[in-house]
């Protein structure tokens, strides 16, 4: 493992701009004073060895892990490879494709709003003309299927009640025929291709779509595209400066994201026409580093330090669990210890984000994705086997 600028990670620097490169500097050698290096040798062996049997059991090339407690970040580690055919290392500054941990962000930004009273839970998206009412207008649609998609709340839309558009089957983001289509093209196409299956806030399924759809809201009441809002009103508030969308293609990944690769066995690649992350912004198209994710959590968790930059009411409202689904609130998975978390997986990635109710708070974040049944299991317990194995926290 190394935790140095490598010599890739330097050239780029000198083709950026002098106060660019300096951010990233910065932010890479506050980095490195979190490595294993900080911890006592039976500690750094122990979370080493559940990081390597982790990436054994499921063949993952490399993992990024970033953990903080009361309110400070403690540790920042990589582990295996960012560019296996390169031979560059996880280093705790490269960003990795988030997938739908990007849904809790969306979230809070739903709530930045509620709180600004551009937004209420109850508003109906596709009712309001200042919302999306225009893209369901321009349907030959019946009545009684366009009053149905009129009574959709912002609050369906984030506790995945809406009434339809699951990831089970036929999930509109990844609809083969629609693939070319943007944003609102493919709203149309969905609430005219695929109709509701129930009456909205009855029945939880799982929709990346209604997560597109906030992202249009989001748009709606800005007038900026989805990411600008997102960096305005909660990344650089949260002094989070190098979160961005990710792109399709290999070509396309910015200067410290990873590669990203399929198993052995697995018809699916990281890089295929069906991977639009960019179009999957509000659902699934963040790419960070664990530790910038780790920031962003620690100004919505609830606690005193650092300031939240929402108010309790509107962090208690968000997390609070669904008439329909105890185990999921507004963006986020909730039980009743307290504990909220978010885990994200497609083709070539997988995350968690995960905060505990004592004042915990890890990402862990890898460049691949396994099909086997517990690997999403063993990739939530990896973070607490990693918190277990530190005994006494070095001061920072």
């Amino acid at each position: 493992m190394s935790n140095g600028i490598g010599r890739r990670s330097f050239l780029q620097l000198l083709g950026m701009g002098l106060g660019q490169a300096a951010t990233l500097v910065q932010v890479a050698n506050a980095e490195d004073r979190l490595s294993l290096e900080r911890f006592r040798e039976a500690e750094r062996a122990a979370i080493e060895k559940h990081v390597a049997e982790f990436m054994d059991a499921y063949e993952v090339p490399g993992v990024s892990v970033a953990m903080a407690r009361y309110g400070r970040l403690q540790l920042a580690a990589g582990f295996g490879w960012a560019d296996r055919d390169a031979e560059i290392p996880v280093e705790p500054r490269h960003q990795f494709r988030i997938a739908s941990v990007s849904k809790p962000i969306t979230s809070m930004m739903i709530f930045r709003l509620i709180e600004d009273g551009q937004l209420q839970l109850t508003d109906r998206p596709f009712a309001e003309e200042r919302l999306l009412a225009s893209l369901l207008d321009e349907l030959e649609l019946p009545d009684e299927k366009r009053t149905q998609i009129q009574a959709i709340q912002i609050q369906h839309l984030l506790e995945h009640t809406s009434g339809g558009w699951g990831n089970k089957v036929h999930d509109p983001m990844f609809t083969w025929e629609a693939l070319h289509l943007d944003h609102r093209e493919l709203i149309r196409y969905t609430l005219e291709t695929f109709p509701l299956l129930d009456e909205p806030g009855t029945t939880f399924r799982y929709s990346n779509f209604g997560y597109c759809v906030l992202g249009r809201v989001i748009e709606a009441v800005t007038t900026i595209s989805y990411e600008q809002a997102v960096r305005k009103h909660l990344l650089q508030p949260a002094g989070v400066e190098q979160m961005t969308l990710g792109g399709r293609r290999k070509a396309e990944r910015k200067p410290e994201e990873v590669c990203y690769y399929g198993q052995k066995g697995q018809k699916e690649s990281p890089y295929a026409r069906l991977m639009h992350v960019t179009r999957m912004d509000a659902h699934g198209g963040w790419i960070a580093s664990p530790s910038q994710l780790v920031r962003l959590m620690l100004h919505v968790d609830g606690f005193d330090e650092p300031k939240d930059l929402l108010t309790a009411n509107s962090i208690a409202t968000m997390t609070t669990p669904s008439e329909v689904e105890p185990s999921y609130a507004k963006g986020w998975n909730v039980n009743e210890a307290g504990n909220w978390w978010h885990i994200g997986s497609f083709n070539g990635g997988a995350g968690i984000l995960v905060r505990t109710s004592d004042r915990f708070c890890w990402a862990i974040l890898v460049n691949t994705r396994s099909h086997e049944p517990e690997f999403t299991s063993d990739l939530d317990r990896l973070g607490w086997k990693i918190r277990r194995a530190v005994k006494r926290w070095p001061e920072v």
